[in-house]
């Protein structure tokens, strides 16, 4: 009886010590889930869970056909001086959001936001035969909700904003760009350029997008831009520090409250 004693007094630490160590190891859970949580916004799902598989995933560059299109403020930097920092980063961040939004609708991967303009890819981390389709379908819904949320500002940041789009289709080369500290991936190649360039020729024809015929005509019958708002072409155009011309095609709303600044 009175040997029991110590052992039930023994108990008592031994339980608290298990206790204390089963809170440790959720609190280090949770902490971990957490950081993983927010390390993954600052990488695409789809690349996460191919490095997951493979940490060697595009370490050597990869030769492929990929869509990739580009969106744009217009007016962005006159804007930003009148507004200051704050104001800027406030529609910055609700421009951005719009992006993404669509972006994951379509299955793309922004590879990057360039200040007031982002770049959204289709094709990696694999090429799929419907990549164009999806990029044409992103392309257009992007013009809806960027021009919607622009006329919505009308009333409290009365400027000249406007949007500008450019689509094509092509062979890019996927890989991992960066240093020694920072690695990112990303698409490079003609098809890359000309997609950008294509933003100016939107502007220049008064255009909401500029998509090329590679994209049509990869995306198919069942484009999303064929079946809504006024599509025009295809037309040859010159694209800038580029020596051959490019077939294009120049979409625009038909919506009244359609806003577009060249």
């Amino acid at each position: 009886m009175s040997a029991a004693v110590p052992v039930a007094a023994a108990a008592v630490p031994v339980v608290f010590f298990g206790s204390l160590q089963l809170w440790s190891d959720r609190q280090q859970a949770q902490y971990f889930a957490a950081r993983n949580e927010l390390l993954e916004r600052f990488q695409a799902p789809a690349i996460q869970k191919w490095l997951a598989r493979d940490p060697n995933f595009l370490a050597e560059p990869v030769r492929q056909n990929a869509a990739v299109v580009f969106i744009d403020l217009s007016g962005f930097t006159s804007l930003s001086e009148r507004l200051g920092p704050d104001e800027t980063r406030d529609l910055l961040k609700e421009f951005h959001a719009l992006v993404d939004k669509e972006a994951v609708a379509c299955s793309g991967m922004i590879t990057s936001f360039l200040g007031d303009g982002a770049m959204i890819l289709f094709g990696l981390p694999a090429a799929a035969t419907d990549d164009a389709a999806r990029a044409a379908e992103c392309a257009l819904r992007l013009c809806g909700s960027v021009g919607r949320w622009l006329a919505s500002l009308r009333t409290t940041t009365p400027s000249k904003l406007g949007f500008k789009v450019g689509a094509h289709f092509g062979v890019i080369v996927a890989s991992r760009l960066g240093g020694g500290s920072y690695h990112h991936i990303t698409a490079t190649g003609d098809t890359v350029n000309v997609a950008s360039r294509l933003m100016e020729v939107a502007a220049s024809h008064g255009a909401e997008l500029a998509a090329s015929d590679e994209l049509l005509h990869a995306a198919g019958p069942d484009c999303a831009l064929l079946n809504s708002g006024s599509l025009n072409g295809p037309g040859e155009t010159r694209i800038r520090g580029r020596s051959g011309s490019l077939m294009i095609w120049l979409w625009r709303s038909t919506s009244e409250n359609r806003r577009h600044e060249t």
